[in-house]
């Protein structure tokens, strides 16, 4: 039986749905809140438990939509990061080390859903809350593991470096740098318990980030903080009050609670960027450039950076430690210029927000672009996912709030029809 399927902007308000699309988002919301913890619950045979969430979200997110009968139009980051997924999987016929593309354009895939799911699952303000709700809660998971750790002395493979199960110290302290701004931002914006449950995370997060020891991290969450300052002129005497025992609370936790050797290591980081080696990311980094220059507008193929760069390297630590090195040697000029200019639309997309949302979400850009400058993360959940609610929270603050009943142009003149 035919069914006749409208693609159009999904106001606010038209995805007030039934039972199967509140669970799905249930499911959505499940994922979020297991990404920051994620590495420390594997499924047999699936991988992650967010991976795991994620399935299942996925499976009934195409379900709602089929009930529901129409889709979103996609946002222009939609597009590119569509575009960027489908430039890594066709790197495929030109790989060096075919299983690791597949393996990477798996991964893509499974992000490219999550995007998808996001954009249709939460298109009003108050789903995209929640879905920064759940990630910041979350971290509450992998934070209280880090310091319970680090109370008992378990140490992780790296001495004097402390972190959550699974996890490395510099992957964590980026994920809880990420959290800081959204935590800060759902603080203001919150009264009662919640507030001082946000206020809590931010405490939590940078005693994290200190017991990590991770010089990138640190860098991460020095650009986060600056969501404080920038917002700080226009909150109430009363809020500024309030959020300020979360700072001197985390600066008494990184006096009294955070050991010697920590602050040792993070005092490096001068010397580091001007003298040292960076944890010897320079000859990798050397290593990478003389392959792009070998292969500068393919690439070597998704996922192929480390066998790549294996001949030329005679360290063992092959990973990248620079997503846009890595991407750059993998996916060539094509796909370094696709993720530049999904940057530059999601910046462009911020400076159009209400003033609070685009100190949010630059503050939020800001933080990721300074923290992926030592580590690969084009592969990984936070990004995307920070990514895709950007997209979302500019789409229900700037693209759809004008035209609040009424049908979209585009959609009048782009119908589309599926049969099944």
């Amino acid at each position: 039986m035919p069914h006749n399927y409208r693609v159009g902007p999904c106001l606010p308000g038209t995805n007030r749905l039934s039972g199967l699309f509140k669970l799905a988002f249930a499911f959505l919301w499940l994922m979020v809140f297991a990404i920051p913890w994620q590495n420390a619950l594997m499924v047999p045979g699936v991988g992650t438990i967010a991976r795991s969430i994620g399935l299942v979200a996925g499976g009934l997110g195409i379900l709602a939509i089929i009930k529901r009968q129409s889709i979103r139009l996609p946002s222009p980051g939609h597009i590119l990061t569509t575009l960027f997924v489908l430039w890594g999987a066709a790197s495929y016929f030109w790989t060096r080390d075919t299983e690791e593309t597949i393996s990477a354009t798996g991964s893509l895939i499974q992000i490219l859903v999550m995007v998808w799911l996001i954009w249709e699952l939460a298109s009003r303000e108050r789903e995209q809350r929640r879905l920064m709700q759940a990630y910041v809660l979350g971290t509450y998971v992998s934070g209280i593991d880090t310091v319970y750790r680090y109370v008992f002395h378990l140490q992780s493979q790296f001495v004097n470096r402390y972190t959550s199960t699974g996890f490395n110290p510099n992957d964590l302290a980026l994920v809880m740098a990420l959290s800081i701004p959204v935590s800060y931002y759902l603080a203001i914006q919150s009264k009662g318990l919640m507030a001082w449950v946000y206020r809590a995370q931010l405490v939590l997060a940078g005693t994290t980030i200190l017991l990590t020891a991770s010089r990138d991290g640190l860098l991460a969450s020095l650009v986060a903080v600056t969501i404080v300052p920038v917002t700080f002129v226009r909150l109430t005497r009363p809020q500024k009050i309030v959020n300020i025992l979360p700072v001197a609370a985390l600066v008494c936790s990184g006096i009294f609670f955070v050991p010697s050797a920590i602050w040792g290591r993070l005092s490096t980081i001068p010397e580091e960027l001007t003298r040292g080696t960076l944890g010897e990311r320079r000859a990798v980094w050397e290593a990478g450039r003389e392959v792009f220059r070998m292969y500068p507008f393919k690439g070597v193929g998704s996922g192929a950076f480390a066998p790549a760069v294996a001949p030329t390297l005679a360290s063992e630590q092959r990973v990248a430690h620079n997503t846009f090195l890595s991407v750059l040697v993998e996916q060539g000029v094509i796909g370094f210029g696709l993720l530049c200019a999904l940057m530059c639309v999601l910046s462009a997309s911020a400076f159009q927000m209400p003033p609070l949302a685009k100190k949010l979400w630059l503050v939020t850009l800001g933080a990721w672009v300074v923290g992926v400058c030592g580590a690969t993360w084009e592969r990984d959940k936070p990004t995307w996912l920070f990514f895709s609610l950007l997209m979302a929270h500019w789409a229900s603050t700037v693209q759809e709030r004008p035209t609040r009943g009424q049908t979209h142009g585009l959609a009048k003149s782009l119908p589309c029809s599926f049969t099944f």
